[in-house]
């Protein structure tokens, strides 16, 4: 039997990426998936790999920054699959509003405006706090529940020239913790993964220096969206992963080892 049939997740974040790997592999082993994103294309595509590969999904575009917006995603997965068992924030914006960005701007702390302040810290921070707030009611009713959170490593070394990213990525993490101390009296677990993998914005932020950045990493390789960040997800999503909580896990081939 698949390890999480039955089981409901919803992913944020989830139309390209880490957080559609996480979507697709949460589907291949038995979860009923929430696919959200600000993007109908993408969630639609995601959404229609899942059906092709045998699973169950729904698709719902939202912004995480819209704590409306959020709540009403819950309630459509509730009503869809019954309850939530499983919630993955990925969604993270930045950058500034009127301009599309693949990946984090690189600008020293003092030249950040308050609009790309504001963006990244609502889509990554506000984001994940709606969303935990928002499956609560259904986790704490059912003493059980997984929430799985995301960092970074390049926040975790305090990276120059990326302070909002930064801030906004140590900012989840620490609530991550709390959130693990509050919650566990209820079994529902929260954890943190700080990952290097292999994306369209990583991809688009390193450029001509991916071989170097692979080269600095002790397995030779960046991670893989839905076999490594998805299998993380599994083990945390799953029975298995009922007792870790408040982790900070860094996957990223043990380069900060």
């Amino acid at each position: 039997m698949a390890v999480l049939a039955g089981k409901v997740a919803i992913v944020t974040g989830a139309g390209r990426g880490i957080g559609r790997g996480i979507a697709l592999r949460l589907a291949k082993e038995g979860a009923q998936v929430t696919v959200a994103s600000r993007t109908e294309s993408t969630v639609h595509d995601v959404v229609g790999e899942i059906a092709g590969n045998g699973g169950s999904a729904i698709g719902v575009t939202l912004d995480v920054a819209d704590a409306e917006q959020v709540n009403a995603a819950v309630e459509k997965t509730a009503a869809a699959f019954g309850t939530v068992d499983i919630l993955v924030n990925a969604a993270q914006a930045w950058g500034r509003p009127d301009v599309k960005s693949m990946s984090p701007p690189e600008t020293p702390f003092e030249e950040v405006t308050d609009a790309e302040w504001d963006l990244t810290f609502r889509s990554g921070f506000n984001g994940t706090l709606y969303g935990m707030k928002a499956v609560l009611p259904w986790m704490k009713r059912q003493r059980s529940g997984r929430i799985i959170n995301f960092g970074s490593p390049v926040a975790l070394a305090g990276r120059p020239l990326m302070a909002p990213y930064n801030a906004t990525k140590e900012a989840i993490r620490s609530l991550s913790l709390t959130a693990a101390h509050e919650l566990a009296p209820h079994q529902i677990t929260v954890n943190c993964i700080l990952p290097a993998i292999l994306t369209e914005a990583l991809a688009d932020n390193e450029k001509g220096h991916l071989e170097e950045l692979v080269k600095s990493l002790p397995m030779g390789r960046l991670g893989d969206p839905e076999r490594d960040a998805g299998g993380l997800a599994v083990y945390l999503a799953s029975d298995d992963g009922g007792y870790l909580t408040g982790a900070t896990l860094i996957l990223d081939g043990g380069a900060a080892h």
